[in-house]
């Protein structure tokens, strides 16, 4: 190393003629002692020591001294003398670069306002913008035009967008562009940046008062009779997080939910009786998985999650089955609020700047969903508004994915637009005036829906319950649109011109009717009895069996009186099966009886039947064989029965004796109603 250089005396520059900025001293003529001064105070430009003596704080006009090998220090402690690489003492403080910064920035937005007020100064004819958002075509030499849309915390403060932000636990809320809310998420995510997601094991452990057997059996019934027809989360998704025992797809309180529905379709009483009380008294003690389903939406509640919502889902369900509606649909509005809350209603590119992976979309679109079928099927059973909004934009690009999406996947989508259509048609039903011209095109989005159901949806005798219950739905939709121009319960003087559209509209409903009639009988003879059937079969058989009544009360189709009466008793005997498992059912079938038995069918009932064996009598006398066959066949399959060889002597004036009506008709099922004879006794003491 060559050492003369650092044993030359230190370097001084002439500073005289510059005043001291720190002190505010003014210049002195020291001669030549001005150099040591300026040397002295300037200590920039004394050389620096070496790394050890650095470290010492020992100065280098001190001790630090240049020497061969090293300076004097070091080689005295016979240690490798390190001198630094750069004099970092020239480098400008840190207020000196911010002062650079702001001034580049206020450069830049000069420049950046400049370009604009030129740009909006020349004439359309001399400049044309191929898009809003294509670059400026010129711009200031050295700063660059920044996008039109920027992601920092003045346009987030300023931003009229709808934001989808997420919170201290990683979920994701949505806040428009009206709310003041969505301000604070903004700007506090801006600043401090999103947390981590949570991932918190499940407690569903080993403790659960339910048996793993039982568990299993409850999954079983779930997939086989409810999963599909009202779906409200991936099925996939669902055992991954059971596996995994993750809450963000799945969390106790789903999971209690899940197995309420499905133990009340179960053919085991012991757990049938968990969820379904032992009397009619609703007031008594909840059954424990009622109770324990609530309770645990009431906890998740406080944190609430996409699961939180499809519990809310399956839980409203519960709550209709034991009759206690308005909960029911308040649980719904509060999951459909929920679902807002999420931004489940966002769908497809508007998401694509989230952090959201395929299965939280895949999760976030099939919960939005399900929302959207359970409004529907709530405002189509009360007869109320729906709450939920859906853009046809939506269901269209998800529809272009769906050639290669999974069964369950696209019965959900067949759901989804069918009860989409339902709910125009209750808001059409709802206004006080119904114009011809909406209900035609309603029908006409009817029509295109059944046409253009999947291949797989088709109507068999043997398909899956949720597709025939589909098409039980597509059949009670069809009714309620033409029901309000059959003009039932009008006589006919009171009718000003009984023209086609009235006939073509009441023969739908009684057609459509008659077909809900046939899927009930088809899924009672694929799965045994109708107690397994999902509760949204009871608002179309009482559907179906309003439209029956009517016409057979009306006895305008006299010819089809005999299929008539057979699809009603179907549909009385469902309800009385379905009760089992769906209490509402009891009332809504006691009802129809007492509305039969107003309309005394009773006679009606017995006159048939005495015509229907005389007919078969005359034609076994022809043909025994195929005769009888052809008449019983055209009564309905379920007038198969001993009547036909029924005749006592001690009741060939009153026809059918009691007990006899009792076990082949649906009007006395229920022998504590009243028979007609007897409302004719009551309201003649009303005229009283």
């Amino acid at each position: 190393m060559d050492v003369t250089s650092y044993s030359a005396s230190p370097v001084t520059l002439d500073l005289a003629s510059q005043q001291d900025s720190r002190s505010g001293s003014p210049r002195r003529n020291g001669g030549s002692s001005m150099s040591g001064r300026v040397a002295k105070k300037h200590k920039s430009v004394t050389p620096l020591a070496c790394n050890h003596c650095r470290l010492k704080k020992v100065k280098y006009q001190n001790k630090c001294v240049m020497d061969l090998g090293g300076c004097q220090k070091c080689n005295r402690l016979n240690i490798p003398c390190v001198w630094p690489s750069e004099d970092k003492r020239k480098c400008p403080t840190s207020k000196n670069h911010i002062r650079e910064l702001y001034q580049r920035i206020a450069e830049l937005e000069s420049a950046l306002e400049a370009a604009k007020a030129t740009q909006n100064s020349i004439p359309p004819n001399r400049h044309q913008v191929s898009s809003p958002r294509s670059p400026l075509a010129y711009s200031a030499p050295s700063a660059p035009i920044p996008p039109q849309e920027e992601d920092n915390l003045i346009s987030r403060l300023c931003g009229r967008q709808w934001k989808l932000n997420s919170d201290e636990e990683g979920q994701y809320k949505f806040f428009g562009p009206t709310s003041s809310l969505h301000l604070t998420e903004s700007v506090s995510s801006s600043l401090l940046g999103p947390w981590c997601q949570r991932s918190v094991t499940a407690d569903v452990g080993p403790d659960d008062p339910i048996d793993p057997e039982t568990q299993s059996h409850l999954l079983e019934n779930y997939w086989k009779y409810q999963h599909t027809v009202l779906q409200v989360f991936d099925r996939e998704v669902f055992l991954d997080g059971m596996k995994s025992r993750q809450t963000k797809y799945v969390s106790k309180a789903l999971l209690y939910c899940v197995y309420a529905c499905a133990a009340r379709i179960s053919d085991r009483p012991s757990v049938r009786a968990m969820v379904i009380p032992s009397s009619d008294d609703m007031d008594d003690k909840e059954p424990f998985l009622v109770a324990t389903a609530a309770r645990l939406v009431d906890q998740e509640l406080k944190r609430p999650q996409i699961t939180t919502i499809q519990a809310l889902l399956l839980l409203s369900v519960i709550h209709c089955s034991l009759s206690k509606d308005t909960k029911g649909w308040l649980l719904t509005g509060d999951a459909c609020r929920l679902a807002i809350d999420l931004g489940l209603h966002r769908t497809g590119d508007q998401l694509a700047s989230t952090n959201l992976s395929p299965r939280d979309m895949k999760v976030r679109q099939i919960t939005y969903w399900g929302c959207l079928v359970f409004d529907r099927l709530w405002a189509l059973y009360l007869g109320r508004p729906s709450c939920l909004k859906c853009e046809d934009a939506e269901l269209r690009y998800n529809s272009l994915i769906l050639h290669d999406a999974s069964w369950e996947k696209r019965i959900a989508f067949a759901w989804v637009t069918l009860l989409l259509t339902v709910g125009r048609i209750c808001d059409a039903l709802n206004e006080e005036q119904c114009d011809k011209e909406t209900l035609h095109a309603l029908d006409e989005q009817l029509q295109d829906w059944y046409q253009n159901l999947d291949p797989e949806l088709q109507y068999c005798e043997e398909a899956h319950a949720s597709v025939l219950l589909l098409h039980m739905q597509y059949y009670s939709c069809k009714i309620h649109l033409h029901r309000p121009t059959a003009n039932f319960g009008v006589r006919v003087s009171e009718i000003d011109d009984v023209d086609a559209q009235r006939y073509r509209s009441r023969q739908i409903c009684i057609d459509n009717a008659k077909n809900i009639a046939t899927a009930l009988q088809d899924y009672r003879n694929v799965y045994a009895d109708a107690s397994t059937l999902s509760g949204v079969a009871l608002h179309v058989i009482a559907t179906a069996s309003t439209i029956l009544i009517a016409d057979i009360a009306e006895k305008r189709s006299a010819a089809d009186a005999a299929f008539q009466f057979s699809a009603l008793k179907t549909c009385v005997r469902t309800l009385g099966e379905l009760e089992k498992t769906y209490i509402v059912a009891r009332r809504v079938r006691r009802i129809i009886q007492l509305v039969m038995r107003l309309c005394h069918f009773e006679s009606e009932y017995v006159d048939f039947q005495q015509q229907a064996n005389a007919n078969a009598n005359e034609m076994a006398a022809r043909n025994p064989v195929s005769g009888l066959f052809n008449v019983l066949h055209e009564a309905g399959a379920s007038f198969q029965s001993p009547l036909s060889s029924t005749n006592d002597d001690n009741n060939n004036n009153t026809g059918l004796p009691l007990a006899t009506l009792s076990a082949y008709s649906p009007l006395c099922i229920d022998e504590l109603l009243p028979i007609s004879s007897q409302f004719d006794i009551m309201y003649s003491l009303e005229s009283l």
